[in-house]
Parts: structure tokens; C-alpha cells; sequence
């Protein structure tokens, strides 16, 4: 069985985990006073919204003050108990320009999840439209618990919706693996096309007749809390388990979706009922699972995030989940060869219900009952993370004219003090967190990092930068655009340039490679003919054919390939 990973006690977790640094963290007191508090979010700005289940939305300055008056109020069309409330809040990515967001929340008196869209108010941004709702979607709900209700947008720009597989111990109705109903999956949908919403076409299941077209993933029992990785898009699904394992299934950016998570065939990796399952190889199995037993309130995970904050760097790629029930704390991070994973340790008041994150990367976590919100820090790095986000350019894989300026940038908090240093040298006057590099400035750049709050600092990986000499004559043969032709582009062995026309005489051609070193070069060539260059000698790369006539020269990128 694939990528199964049980952990039975805390040594095991300890014991497995040696070989990555391990985080201590410390809960800050940051706002109190929320009734219920049950979900985080933040509107690409420094406010944080915080949720209420009983229906209200409250904004939170950074300083974790809140606002007197509510952002929005729908506490009375909002049915509470059990497990219902006002459970999901997701702002559109062109907040800022459309005043878009959505919620999802169970509706007095039926029951029922119902998605919806709402809008900012025209003349104030910290008060929502509350007779501006659209209805998305309404998704029955059989039970009061294990209604979901989580939604998020992807990277991708669609709406990823959570839900639960309608309550009962045990899925009774085998809900969660029956692809005609939305319980026990993950919806995906288009909220900026169709009407109310359109589905994607490149959904896993689009036209297909056996499986409805909204479905993104199936085989979940109560998923309570999801995330997109900030920086790679990868979606991390914590579900709550039955009666012996809590589980965080991790699913690529990459992904084309379709994935079935095995319930209630199994409850994590162990097999739970298997009547009309089908064989391992159908299912996919969590990337951690953490094991519980005894009655009541034993175990229930609350999904949190990838951290990609910048103020610690312990914390740096690390995903954070915690129980519900029992206050324990544990992080997983990706490796080379799959998933690390440790137990932090455990924290009062207990009942943490959701994490959530700033727009600065940094982690926070709701007390439901004791109606705080606490922020995440490590206590075991006094170090920022100093990260550069943008990728290498090499010799092989030259920067593109185009692409100039190079952009790099660091992961970025406005508290903390950046430097830029180029081959070891300092660069005077590089203090931004995004420093641009131009033609004639390939080297090796890297970032230092300091937090002057505790005079702690982190200096960051190498990221090279190679900028071709030809970069700057790069003009893709425009002025031959009807006169010329080159292929084939790859090459092998041989490139051939036919001229259409007498236009140009006494041509000086060359073949160069990344570096501007001539390899190949023809004088006094004629664009009445056609001339074929030998390139059986080359290695596979890039090079760029160079024309000069005169006084003027014409370049263009081509690729030998083996």
C-alpha cells in the first residue's frame, strides 16, 4: 500500500522525524472576545476576517483589534447546532477590483449548505452588501454533522468546496463513494462564468454520465479544513476520522483531480468496510495519519497550512495540523521521498477549530469555545526564513531578452530588513525584499536577511542568474520575417536557411552559443541561395543564429536536440 504512514505513538512520531529540524511553537494571544470563532481569512490586505459560527463576520486589524461594526451579519438565516453554522468564507482573487466574496453556511430552518456570493459595500470596504447575496449552490444535508463546508479558492482561479458525507456513524448511506450525490467530495467550480456557475472542462469527471460533472475529488468523511500551498499550489485535505485515524491527504498542483480517498472503504490506510470496494490500487492513501482511540470527543484533526511566512525560519515549508479534541499539535513536510512528519506537543484551551493565514504568510488558530485567536510562533529559530522565490537561470537555460529585468524576490515580511548580494559583494542599495537584475549582471545572488526585533538574521541559498551577451540583439529575425527561413527548429545535423529573395547580398552569418562564443561562420553569403548549416558537431542546447549585413545585425534563438 503507497504512502501509508501510521503513527501509533509520539516516539514513532519522534523517531521517524529525526532526520528534519523540529519546530517548537508558542500560541500568542492576538484578538478575543468572537463567539465562536471558526474560520480565518484575509482579503489580500493586512485585516484578518474572522468568522462567527452563529453568522457574523468580524474584521481584525494587524494589531488583532476588532472592528466595532460586523462585516457582515446573516445570523438570521444562519441554523446553528450540532455541527452547522456559518462554516466557510472564501474571498474572490480579484477582490480588490470586484468586491466578490463568498460563504458558506447552513440555512435556517432546513438545514441545507447553501454557497453564496456577497459583495463589499460601494462606499465602505469594511462593511459587506448583506442584501447583495447571490445563491451558488445548495447542497442537501441528511444530518447536522459532517456538513463540510470549507471553501477555498485554487490557484487556478476556481472555487474548491468541501463537503461532508451527510453524518451517520459509519457513511450508513455510503455517500462518500457513490459519485451521483456531493456528499463526501471536493467540488470545483467556476463562479466567473455560467449562471449561477459554470463547471471546468478539464474537471476529472466533465461529461461523464456515471459521476457528476462538479466533482473534483471523492472518498472524504468530514474534510475540516483545507489549503493551497501559497507557493507551490499544492492543496493539503485534513478529514476527520471515524473511530481510529485522523488524516491529511496531500494532492500535487499538478493534479488532474479525480482522486478517491478511500472512504468509508477505508479510514485512513486501515481497511473500514470493504463491501463493494475496489481493490488498493483505487484509492488513494494519506500522505500522515495520526492514530486515536476511546470514546467521546478522542481525536478530530483541524487542517492548517503550509507555512511560508517570513519571520521563522523553523517553521519554513512545514505544514501545520492540529486535534480538535485533544489540542495536540503536529507538522508534515514533503521531502525528496515522500512526507516527514512530527508531534509538536499540546496546547490549551483546546477546541482549535481553524487556522488561517495573513497576507503575509503568517499562521494564526481560533479557539471555538474560548473565543480566541492566538498567532503561530517558533521558539526555536530565532531566525527569518530568508528564501528567494524566483528560479535559477544557468548557461543551459539562459534568460530570455523578453523576461528582463529578472525579477527576484524574497519571501517578504515589512518588519524584517533585507540586503542583496551579488558573487559575495555586497550590492549598494539593494535593501528591498525584490531586487531586479539587468543585461550584464548574470552572477550569483543571494539575500541577507535580518529581523531587527531580535537582531536574529538568515542569509538565503544561491539563486544564479545568467543573461546571454546575445540577449540584448535579440530581435527574432523581424526585419527577414518574409524573406527568410530556418528549419528545422530543433535541429540535429543540419539547419538550413533559405532566402526568398535578392534583398541583402554579402551576408556575414555565424552560429553562437549561449555565451557569444562564435562556433559556426559563414562569410559573404548571398540570399540568393540556400545555405545549409552543419550542426552534427553540436552539443544539445540553445544556441542563436546571428546575420549581419552592413551595418546591421539580426539575431534568433534555435535548439539542437539528440
Amino acid at each position: 500500500m503507497m504512502n501509508k504512514f501510521i503513527c501509533f505513538t509520539v516516539c514513532l512520531l519522534l523517531n521517524i522525524s529525526f532526520l528534519v529540524a523540529q519546530p517548537q511553537i508558542s500560541l500568542t494571544p492576538f484578538a478575543s472576545g468572537i463567539s465562536n470563532p471558526i474560520e480565518i481569512e484575509h482579503a489580500n490586505d493586512e485585516r484578518l476576517f474572522i468568522v462567527s459560527r452563529p453568522g457574523v463576520i468580524y474584521i481584525s486589524d494587524s494589531n488583532g483589534d476588532i472592528f466595532s461594526n460586523p462585516f457582515l451579519d446573516i445570523s438570521s438565516q444562519v441554523m446553528t447546532g450540532s455541527e452547522r453554522g456559518l462554516l466557510g468564507l472564501a474571498f474572490h482573487p480579484d477582490f480588490q477590483d470586484n468586491g466578490y466574496f463568498y460563504v458558506c453556511y447552513s440555512e435556517s430552518p432546513g438545514g441545507d449548505n447553501v454557497v453564496s456570493r456577497f459583495s463589499v459595500d460601494s462606499s465602505d470596504p469594511d462593511i459587506a452588501d448583506p442584501n447583495s447575496e447571490q445563491v451558488i449552490l445548495t447542497i442537501s444535508q441528511p444530518a447536522g454533522n459532517h456538513n463540510g463546508g470549507d471553501i477555498l479558492f485554487g490557484h487556478d482561479g476556481y472555487l474548491y468546496i468541501a463537503v461532508g458525507d451527510g453524518g451517520g456513524a459509519g457513511d450508513p448511506q455510503n455517500n462518500s463513494q457513490n459519485p451521483q450525490n456531493f456528499l463526501g467530495t471536493m467540488l470545483r467550480i467556476d463562479v466567473d462564468n455560467g449562471s449561477p456557475y459554470a463547471v471546468p472542462s478539464d474537471n476529472p469527471f466533465f461529461n461523464d454520465a456515471s459521476t457528476l460533472d462538479e466533482i473534483w475529488a471523492l472518498g472524504l468523511r468530514n474534510h475540516w479544513r483545507n489549503s493551497f500551498d501559497r507557493v507551490t499550489g499544492d492543496l493539503w485535505i485534513a478529514d476527520v476520522g471515524q473511530s481510529a485515524i485522523e488524516e491529511v491527504n496531500f494532492q500535487a498542483a499538478d493534479s488532474e483531480g479525480g482522486q478517491n480517498y478511500g472512504w468509508r472503504c477505508y479510514e485512513g490506510s486501515l481497511p473500514y468496510n470493504l463491501t463493494d470496494c475496489g481493490p488498493e490500487s483505487d484509492y488513494t492513501f494519506p500522505a500522515f495519519e495520526y492514530e486515536h482511540y476511546g470514546g467521546g470527543c478522542s481525536g478530530s484533526i483541524t487542517g492548517g497550512f503550509v507555512y511560508r511566512g517570513a519571520l521563522f525560519n523553523g517553521l519554513y515549508g512545514k505544514y501545520l495540523a492540529a486535534d480538535y479534541c485533544k489540542g495536540d499539535f503536529y507538522w508534515v513536510e514533503q521531502t525528496d521521498t515522500g512526507f516527514a512528519s512530527g508531534f509538536i506537543g499540546t496546547y490549551t484551551p483546546f477546541q482549535y477549530v481553524s487556522f488561517g493565514e495573513d497576507v503575509y504568510g503568517e499562521l494564526y488558530i481560533a479557539s471555538l469555545t474560548s473565543g480566541t485567536v492566538e498567532h503561530i510562533t517558533d521558539t526555536s529559530d530565532c531566525r527569518p526564513a530568508a528564501v528567494i522565490l524566483s528560479e535559477s537561470f544557468t548557461e543551459t537555460n539562459p534568460a530570455d531578452f523578453d523576461s528582463l529585468p529578472i525579477e527576484l524576490e524574497a519571501v517578504y515580511h515589512p518588519s524584517l530588513e533585507y540586503q542583496w548580494f551579488l558573487d559575495n559583494n555586497i550590492i549598494p542599495g539593494a535593501t528591498s525584499h525584490v531586487h531586479l537584475v539587468n543585461d550584464g549582471e548574470s552572477g550569483t545572488y543571494s539575500v541577507m536577511v535580518t529581523n531587527p526585533d531580535n537582531g536574529c538574521d538568515n542569509l538565503s541559498e544561491d539563486v544564479d542568474v545568467f543573461i546571454s551577451p546575445m540577449n540584448s540583439v535579440i530581435n527574432d529575425l523581424t526585419a527577414f520575417d518574409d524573406k527568410f527561413s530556418m528549419y528545422p527548429n530543433p535541429a540535429s545535423n543540419q539547419l538550413t536557411l533559405e532566402f526568398k529573395d535578392d534583398k541583402f547580398n554579402d551576408l556575414n552569418i555565424r552560429v553562437l552559443d549561449v555565451t557569444g562564443r562564435t562556433l559556426i561562420e559563414s562569410a559573404n553569403v548571398s540570399t540568393q541561395q540556400k545555405l545549409n548549416i552543419d550542426t552534427e558537431n553540436l552539443i544539445q542546447g540553445v544556441y542563436f543564429l546571428s546575420i549581419s549585413t552592413g551595418n546591421k545585425t539580426f539575431n534568433s534563438k534555435f535548439q539542437v536536440v539528440r
